[in-house]
């Protein structure tokens, strides 16, 4: 063997194991972990990098814990945190996943008399678990937090009563009082809500997210605002309306303590209707969304976007003097720094209308789906545009053919409800300053069917002959389409000053198909069996078939800004907005039709056989049966353009500790323009005016001039409208049909409104918190500008023009003063003086019809503006302070109001062919006195898990009022003529007691929500008459049969049930039923003129009493079920 051989062999040998043992030592140094002296805080960041697992902690419990340093040979996540926590209060748990989180180590400690304490955090909108939220014991060392389903566990806790205190950072904190029982564990959940004033990051493991819970409006936060208020008001929370059945902010506001709704979507404040309410959207006048007052419809806005309603009952200086029933303040959810979104999809079933197949409908545009017409129902460029008030001088073939041809209703199957809203939220960061944004859409489409029974002019004459006026049998269909977005923007440059600019647009067509069938008068003579038969050998009925579609749209915008100056003492808020709305009634159509028995009768005979035929010429036009205004068919077309712009300014100032100084001023001008269109399809044989020779008895047969009429064109029947509008029908040599332009300068009116305001005010408190006087005075001047026209008594006279110019000026001064002895007691005594003025729909003299309620609505040119005297006063108890949502309040109201304006009615019920005219006038006085009461209580006093889940919420409000209005119908059997009366009664509008009860159950461990809620109204005149009886009218003769009675809303009843439930992480389910009881809406007519309501009766001789039901119906059970997913 060569020796150098194996010298080489063996160093290189020894190389190979030099670097072998280099390697291993080198692989055994890199394998050692070393940790340093360091917070404990730190050491599980460092396990979590490293290990790539999340470990959740509580920050303020384990930055201050220091642990040693530590050095392990190998990676293993459970020795290092074994190793960590050792001599620590903290051991680790394992989820199934991997991961792990910190708990309080189990304290080794005689438990004979102690107990545990178990539950579950969760956030309140979503019930969403809160992962890693610090639990503790109040004054105690036992804290957890919470697991990765949001659940804690508190063990060895002393037995007896604790305060349990509740943390996450981004939310606001709370507090809850425990009982802990011996050897038992006892379960409470916690539901924690966002706070908007600490948008910050949570950690969790050491790995930043964004958080995606939305701050909205509590219980508790709502019930804490109104105690901390200067004025007497009411609310209502996001939170609490989450829990209920309601779909949208007139639902939602209907159970807030003193308020009802009207029509679905009119708010009515302590018994008075809209017109003396003002509804505020986030802090601006809301604008008005009716042709006929200048109310706000609440059912617009869907409850998704609303954060909470306050209801303001007690005039202040800085809010707008025009609420002497009060001021409704919405809400929306705001634009906040965080990034979130969820979407809400619902479908609904309506009882009586969803898979019916008999919904009556027409073909309309092609997107009328999205809430409007693309067209079809638009004014025919062949004729003057609104505002144009010269008549078409076009062929009856242009009529035919630049007019639609739909005449004629089909039958579907009405499909269920769909409403849908999508929320976003988001944040950028525009130039170092925060820029937050909201943006909400919702959709709905919603079908309505009714059938409802109307009775008319009930009335006994002076030779006791019971007469009953007209009878209708009304099918009505509905469908609604509405599109709204709110986009909001709030830049926050720093924490004194930030800019809003707020918009919101809404489009809506409402589509609606009627068929009414009347008939009448009838008459119950005495000796009869008490059936009413007809008054006449004329057994005459009558066919209108309506077709109606009102297209909507709005935008109200606002930009507005908020600072603060002085280390707060003093702040600035402006505020400009700008409202445009439209709404439209395009090619209203109604068709009507009669059938005559004519055997004895006095009309020429054209059909022998029972058939639907256009409606005949009437014979007594001269004493108001003239149909020729309204003709055969009628067509109209109606447009409303309302703007208006507004300005308004509040300045803040602190000069002393126990004295603040706020003034501001407030501008608005509001312009409207309103113009109609009306066409009419009559005989051909009129003049050029549409009417026939006056004085002519036989003017109103058909060809009685001697021209030649086709008797089979003229009296075309029901089934023959697919092709009545055409030029076969439509003829310029009068033998058939004719179209005529009745527009005329009486279509029309414009008004203009300037308002301008300040105010100022002081607020002071002498004693601290104990005592707070709020008051001062506000100016208002306002002007109104209307003109428009009354029509001529007939076709080709001239219209007579009406200018109306209102002035007023008012100062308005009022006080607050709230004593609060302790945390737990508030007492309120408030005065202030309001106005109300009147509304340009009121005032103007345009006539039109409401095909719906048939009825002629006009206005009054001489109604003036009321004004009131408001005090109230109110006890508050909050029972637990701050720490809870309980309350049990006792309030009293007075007013007095000077020449209040009420909604009349008025009808001769001697001519059953005139329909009900519906006005408005002022009453002398008016006297309104009223108590309420409301309770918020948590049932967690009874024992049990079940009933630490429950509370109660209830409001009462019992009101009277006495109106003194002058009458000057009344007769005199001595000197034969109508004298002047002052008579006494309620307010129009006024009911006598509002109720509202609701039981919630809220368990937030599962994420189960149920609720019950109960309403109740009591009766109200809807409208007043300006009447008298029958009796009181003398003479017996039919001509004088008395007025149309007060017609009078009957009490109204409503029980809602709601179902909700967490299915998973974002994703919620809820099921509701509106309507359970599925009470009658009624309306009955003050035949007696005692303005109540007396049940109608007949007694031993088939005579007749009291006051009839004018109209009937039940609306159904609506059934719904969503489905929410947030993230």
């Amino acid at each position: 063997m060569n020796p150098r051989s194996n010298l080489v062999k063996t160093i290189l040998f020894t190389l190979f194991t030099l670097i072998a043992i280099l390697s291993v030592y080198q692989v055994q140094a890199q394998n050692e972990y070393s940790f340093p002296a360091q917070t404990l805080m730190q050491r599980i960041d460092d396990i979590s990098k490293l290990s790539k697992k999340q470990i959740a902690y509580d920050i303020s419990r384990v930055e201050d814990v220091r642990v040693a340093a530590y050095s392990a040979a190998t990676q293993n996540t459970e020795e290092w945190l074994d190793r960590s926590l050792k001599n620590t209060p903290f051991i680790y748990r394992k989820k199934a996943d991997g991961n792990y989180y910190l708990v309080q180590r189990p304290q080794q400690t005689d438990t004979s008399e102690k107990g545990s304490l178990k539950g579950r955090i969760v956030e309140a909108e979503t019930s969403e678990p809160l992962i890693g939220a610090t639990v503790k014991i109040q004054g105690t060392q036992f804290g957890t937090i919470t697991d990765m389903d949001g659940y804690y566990r508190l063990t060895g806790v002393p037995e007896g009563r604790h305060t349990l205190e509740v943390t996450y950072l981004g939310y606001t904190n709370e507090k809850v009082d425990v009982r802990v029982r011996a050897s038992q564990t006892e379960t409470y959940n916690v539901v924690l809500s966002p706070d908007s004033k600490m948008l910050q990051e949570v950690i969790v493991s050491g790995v930043r997210r964004e958080r995606g819970s939305v701050p909205h409006a509590t219980v508790q936060q709502v019930v804490q605002e109104i105690k901390e208020l200067q004025v007497v008001a009411s609310g209502i929370s996001s939170e609490q309306i989450s829990k209920s059945a309601d779909r949208n902010a007139a639902d939602a506001v209907a159970k807030v303590a003193g308020v009802s709704i009207r029509d679905n979507k009119f708010v009515v404040v302590r018994g008075m209707n809209e017109r003396y309410n003002l509804t505020y959207l986030n802090d601006n006048v809301a604008p008005s969304t009716e042709i006929y007052s200048r109310a706000f419809a609440l059912n617009l806005l869907p409850t998704r976007i609303i954060d909470k309603i306050l209801v303001y009952k007690s005039p202040s200086p800085d809010l707008l003097g025009d609420m002497t029933g009060g001021v409704v303040k919405v809400y929306t959810k705001d634009a906040t720094a965080v990034k979130h979104f969820d979407l809400d999809i619902q479908l609904g079933v309506r009882e009586s209308t969803t898979f019916n197949h008999n919904f009556l409908t027409y073909k309309g545009g092609k997107y009328d789906f999205l809430g409007f017409d693309d067209g079809t129902r638009a004014l025919p460029k062949t004729v003057p545009g609104y505002g144009d008030f010269t008549k078409a001088n076009i062929s009856q073939k242009t009529y035919a053919e630049s007019f639609g041809n739909i005449l004629q209703y089909g039958k579907i199957k009405a499909l269920p409800d769909i409403q849908m809203t999508a929320n976003y939220y988001d944040a950028w960061n525009v130039f170092g300053k925060t820029l937050s944004m909201l943006s909400s859409f919702s959709y709905k489409k919603e079908s309505k069917h009714w059938t409802t029974e109307r009775r008319q002019g009930f009335t006994i004459s002076a030779q006791n002959v019971q007469a009953l006026n007209k009878m209708y049998n009304d099918n009505i269909n509905e469908d609604n389409a509405q599109m709204s977005l709110l986009q909001n923007f709030t830049l926050r440059l720093n924490d004194n000053h930030r800019i809003r600019f707020n918009n919101f647009l809404l489009q809506q067509g409402q589509d609606q198909v009627t068929t009414r069938l009347s008939a009448g008068p009838f008459v119950n003579q005495p000796g009869s069996d008490g059936e009413w038969v007809y008054d006449s050998s004329i057994r005459k009925q009558e066919k209108n078939t309506i077709f109606s579609y009102t297209q909507r749209f709005l935008y109200s915008s606002n930009l507005s800004g908020s600072h603060s100056f002085a280390g707060g003492k003093q702040s600035l808020d402006w505020n400009g907005g700008y409202i445009f709305t439209r709404q439209e009634i395009p090619d209203q159509r109604i068709m009507r039709f009669d059938n005559i028995d004519v055997s004895g009768g006095t009309y020429p005979v054209i059909f022998t056989d029972y058939n639907w035929t256009a409606i005949k010429r009437a014979q007594h036009y001269a004493s108001g049966g003239n149909n020729l205004e309204l003709g055969k068919i009628s067509r109209s077309w109606t447009r409303n353009t309302e703007q208006a712009g507004n300005l308004s300014m509040d300045y803040k100032a602190q000069p002393l500790k126990w004295l603040r100084i706020k003034m501001g001023t407030y501008h608005q001008l509001k312009r409207r323009v309103l113009f109609r269109r009306v066409y009419t399809l009559n005989e051909g044989d009129l003049n050029e005016n549409g009417s026939h020779a006056m004085g002519d008895d036989n003017a109103w047969i058909i060809g009685g001039s001697g021209n030649y009429m086709n008797y089979n064109l003229v009296y075309y029947r029901e089934q023959d409208l697919g092709s009545v509008w055409s030029d076969t029908y439509l003829r310029d040599d009068g033998s058939a049909l004719k179209v005529f332009d009745r527009t005329s300068g009486s279509d029309s009116y414009k008004a203009y409104e300037q308002l301008n305001s300040g105010y100022v005010m002081l607020n002071m408190q002498p004693f601290g918190d104990i005592l707070d006087i709020s008051g001062g005075v506000r100016l208002e001047y306002d002007r109104q500008r209307i003109a428009s026209a009354i029509s001529g008594s007939s076709s080709g006279y001239v219209n007579v023009p009406v200018y109306v110019d209102n002035k007023t000026a008012d100062w308005l001064p009022s006080v607050n003063i709230s004593f609060k002895p302790t945390a737990k007691w508030v007492l309120r005594a408030a005065y202030g003086e309001t106005v109300n003025r009147t509304e340009f729909r009121e005032s103007a003299s345009f006539r039109e019809m409401d095909y719906l309620n048939n009825q002629t609505i006009t206005g009054n040119s001489d109604l003036t503006a009321s004004n009131a005297s408001n005090y109230d006063a109110r006890l508050e108890w909050y029972p637990y302070g701050e720490k809870k949502s309980d309350l049990l309040s006792v309030g009293a109201f007075y007013k007095e109001i000077i020449n209040p304006i009420e909604r009349t009615i008025d009808k001769d019920l001697g001519n059953s062919k005139v329909i009900p005219v519906i006005s408005f006038s002022n009453a002398k006085k008016a006297q309104i006195k009223g108590l309420e009461a409301e309770l918020r209580k948590d049932l967690d006093f009874i024992s049990g898990m079940f009933f630490r889940n429950l509370s109660v919420i209830a409001n009462y409000s019992y009101l009277h009022s006495e109106v003194e209005t002058p009458n000057g119908r009344y007769y005199n059997n001595e000197t034969g003529e109508n004298e002047f009366r002052y008579i006494k009664r309620a307010l129009q509008g006024q009911a006598p007691h509002i109720f509202n009860a609701g039981i919630y159950y809220d368990n937030p461990g599962s994420g189960t929500k149920v609720a019950f809620i109960y309403n109740a109204v009591g009766e109200r005149i809807y409208a007043a008459s300006t009447g008298r009886t029958g009796s009181d009218s003398g003479g017996g003769n039919y001509d004088e049969a008395g007025y149309l009675g007060s017609q009078i809303e009957l009490p109204s009843r409503q029980l809602d049930f709601s179902f909700s439930q967490r299915l998973a992480t974002g994703w919620q389910l809820k099921f509701t039923v509106q309507n359970l009881l599925n009470a009658p809406v009624e309306i009955a007519e003050d035949s007696n003129f005692t303005y109540k309501y007396e049940k109608f009766e007949k007694d031993e001789n088939n005579r007749y009493s009291n006051d009839i039901i004018t109209n009937s119906y039940k609306p159904g059970r609506f059934f719904s079920l969503s489905v929410n997913y947030s993230f």
